[in-house]
């Protein structure tokens, strides 16, 4: 048998990574900058959490549009045209005036960001194929250096009096550069009628509940964190951000030690260690009343949750063979829902009771999180539903029968494929256990009709 495919990162897997960075920096904005926005513009909790509920709102509507805008754009046009639109949606943020305009600005940069990650993540998965969940740990890696950075200027503008609106500006120069030096680099995409069209298997569906109640454990602390520390714990707003430096410090190392282990481990593996990490650091955050013990809390939480979505989001596109960009466009629905719907709920929850009680919410919707991660490993070990490769060699040369008789058996034992055109004119055919999607053979072929067969049908899933 032969060695795995070596991971290789391409120059637009580095531009994948720093725009990410980008969508992360301006992501996690909203949230920081609440404490100072319910201040400057009398906020209560409720309204304060329409900011971070309309960038979900956003994105919501762009995981629902992805597929078709890029059916009609392109892969390129859409990367850089998604890239603007949240960058403008920054803009109105930090020069609103009033309520109504800042979350109207958050509402497109939602929408704008939406489609950048929506692209973004079809772009790794894609380039990268079987090794997706690398490449999406070392993307994810990225966006939470961009979380410590945007806490590190938020605290430097707030020592020298320059305020919230310069950090949140500051940003836009990333995607600057990256355009002036990248604007010409081609991005390939799969035939649009295969990217955007079918049905999703009902195992991904599993997972995107799993990856709903999982993004909206990140999104209760993302957005709630800061105000939770500073009532906690009886410090000021800023004192209150700059102790946000824990927990998205701790996302940068939990996902600086996830992207390793997601070389080793099987991703449902690594989640139930990160669900586990997020417990524990709920029970050390929760009962907090010093500002050192929220620190230590948010620190253990966040090296949990910096694992969640990456590992979450590879389970499920890999439940979705060839169909990089539904699987992640829904994905986003799912998760834009989860932004929208938890500091909604926390906000409603913390006006009728308090702040602490409202945060109660997070163990629950880790454990719902486990549940749906035992289903589908069940799913995955019932009787007859786990086929295995033939026996020799990983990568194999077919004819035209051979190859499509091959996919048959796999298809009847229970198992999942996918096929990637290359450029020299072959095909090769990834092999999908069918409960978590990992990757155990591949097929290699260029037969001219092989090849024909597999461009007419590019997955079992079509």
């Amino acid at each position: 048998m032969t060695a795995g495919p070596r991971f290789r990162r391409g120059r637009i897997s580095w531009v994948a990574y720093g725009l990410l960075a980008f969508f992360a920096y301006l992501q996690a904005a909203p949230g920081l900058v609440l404490v100072h926005l319910r201040t400057e513009l009398h906020l209560d909790y409720s309204t304060g959490g329409l900011h971070v509920a309309a960038f979900a709102v956003g994105s919501l509507g762009a995981g629902l549009a992805s597929a078709r805008i890029e059916q009609r754009l392109g892969r390129r046009v859409l990367l850089w045209t998604s890239t603007a639109t949240m960058g403008a949606g920054a803009v109105g943020l930090a020069t609103g005036p009033v309520a109504p305009v800042t979350i109207a600005s958050v509402l497109v940069m939602g929408f704008g960001g939406g489609l950048l990650l929506v692209t973004v993540q079809a772009v790794l998965a894609d380039r990268h194929g079987e090794l997706r969940a690398v490449a999406l740990a070392e993307a994810n890696l990225a966006a939470s250096g961009a979380y410590v950075v945007l806490i590190g200027v938020l605290t430097l503008t707030a020592a020298i009096g320059a305020g919230w609106r310069i950090a949140v500006l500051a940003g836009l120069a990333v995607p600057v550069l990256l355009w002036l030096t990248n604007r010409r680099l081609p991005v390939d995409a799969p035939p649009p009628a295969r990217a955007a069209q079918g049905r999703l298997p009902g195992r991904f569906w599993i997972a995107a509940a799993m990856l709903l109640c999982t993004t909206a454990v990140e999104w209760c602390v993302t957005g709630w964190g800061a105000s939770f520390v500073a009532d906690a714990a009886r410090v000021s707003a800023d004192l209150g951000v700059t102790l946000m430096s824990g927990y998205f410090g701790g996302v940068l190392v939990g996902r600086a030690v996830g992207s390793g282990l997601a070389r080793r481990l099987p991703p449902r593996r690594l989640l139930a260690l990160a669900l586990g990490s997020s417990a524990v650091g709920f029970a050390i955050l929760w009962p907090s009343t010093s500002a050192a013990q929220a620190f230590a809390g948010l620190a253990v939480i966040g090296a949990g949750i910096g694992n969640l979505f990456p590992t979450g989001l590879a389970i499920a596109v890999a439940l979705a063979p060839g169909r990089a960009v539904l699987a992640s466009g829904r994905a986003v629905v799912v998760s834009s829902l989860a932004v929208l719907l938890a500091p909604l709920t926390v906000g409603a929850l913390a006006d009728a009771t308090s702040l602490r009680a409202a945060f109660v919410v997070v163990p629950v919707l880790i454990l719902l999180a486990a549940v749906g991660l035992l289903v589908l490993a069940r799913l995955g070990s019932q009787p007859g539903r786990r086929p295995r490769p033939d026996a020799g060699d990983r990568r194999r040369e077919g004819g035209m029968s051979d190859v499509l008789a091959q996919l048959r058996r796999w298809e009847d034992a229970g198992g999942q494929w996918h096929a990637t055109l290359r450029a020299d004119g072959s095909a090769v055919v990834a092999l999908e256990r069918c409960d978590l999607g990992e990757t155990v053979g591949t097929i290699t072929s260029g037969d001219p009709e092989v090849v024909a067969a597999l461009r007419r049908r590019g997955s079992s899933a079509d």
